[in-house]
């Protein structure tokens, strides 16, 4: 309170000071801001004694304190969640209290037995040091099931979508870091959990590289993680559309003469990044090829050829290829 006395006295002297400065135009206006002001200040004053005669008093107060887990034995973990909060009923002066209502506290549940004393644990984090009195809590003890704890390493699965814009893509499958996090908790919870997801994102209109922390799903407080986010790097390049003749060959029994295929080039199409087009198109990459054993197995005298992409340096994917199918004439010597 002598704070707040001195904060009266210091106004005062600031209003006054500035009444003098702007000069004395008449007394009845310099009368009427006096009475002003001495309203103002016993008005103050008298609200001050109020609040110290009165909050001096003892005074009962009842406040919902959150609960979380704190430490518990190193091979064991909780198998239910804790009570969202404890009511408490605390008793002391007026000041004191009015402290603790603005400073919600947590109260961390350290889980020895599985008996835990919750009056115990506010008098020891909350009541001990505050000269505050505890006259009541609900409930004063939770019971708590303990089982074998476990610790796992499971793939990170990502929830992810990547929209390109038109003419771009991936040039490259999207990489997450770290691709596996560490679980551990209670063993009935986590040894059928093969898998954690992110959280669901969406990626609209890219037409540049991303890279992006994706968070992921919450795992409550009975499971824990070794990680609460991955990082997302996705190649998006531009693509343009190449196109060449690929020979159609017979495997498997090349020297074998007397076999025309009709047509005997494909003409492919594909999608290719612009920046490796010039190479892509430079090479053959492609190549179509018949099995024998299918020409000695058909009856309708139509094969359908296998199309094989070597992709593994370029990121080329096929659009189409014409014709499907192919016939064929076998010649007989005479």
């Amino acid at each position: 309170m002598p704070g707040f006395f001195s904060f009266v006295v210091s106004l005062w002297e600031r209003v006054k000071a500035a009444s003098a400065s702007r000069g004395v135009s008449s007394s009845a206006n310099m009368q009427r801001t006096e009475k002003v002001l001495v309203f103002f200040v016993a008005y103050s004053i008298a609200l001050g004694l109020w609040l110290l005669i009165n909050l001096s008093r003892d005074f009962s107060f009842t406040q919902h304190i959150p609960l979380y887990y704190g430490a518990f034995p190193e091979d064991k973990a909780p198998v239910q969640s804790l009570p969202e909060s404890v009511r408490a009923t605390f008793t002391g002066e007026g000041w004191k209290l009015l402290g603790l209502s603005r400073n919600t506290q947590r109260l961390a549940v350290d889980v020895n037995e599985t008996t835990t004393d919750l009056t115990g644990l506010i008098e020891q984090q909350i009541t001990a040091t505050s000269d505050i009195g505890l006259s009541r809590v609900e409930p004063a003890r939770i019971t708590l099931q303990l089982e074998e704890a476990l610790t796992r390493k499971i793939p990170v699965v990502p929830n992810i979508e990547l929209q390109t814009r038109r003419q771009f893509g991936l040039s490259r499958p999207p990489v997450i870091s770290p691709d596996s996090v560490t679980i551990s908790g209670a063993r009935s919870l986590i040894q059928n959990i093969d898998s954690w997801p992110t959280e669901s994102k969406v990626f609209r209109d890219l037409q540049a590289p991303v890279q992006a922390s994706i968070p992921l799903q919450d795992s409550g407080e009975l499971i824990r993680l070794s990680d609460t986010e991955v990082r997302l790097s996705a190649s998006v390049v531009e693509f343009t559309e190449g196109e060449t003749r690929v020979p159609v060959e017979i495997t498997e029994g090349s020297n074998r003469p007397g076999i025309i295929l009709s047509p005997s080039v494909l003409t492919v199409r594909y999608n290719v990044p612009v920046s490796e087009y010039a190479e892509v198109n430079r090479r053959q990459l492609f190549r179509a090829v018949i099995p024998y054993q299918e020409i000695l197995a058909d009856t309708t005298g139509f094969l359908h050829p296998q199309l094989i992409a070597d992709d593994s340096e370029f990121a080329v994917s096929i659009r189409s290829a014409v014709p499907r199918r192919v016939s064929y004439f076998i010649l007989i010597d005479e």
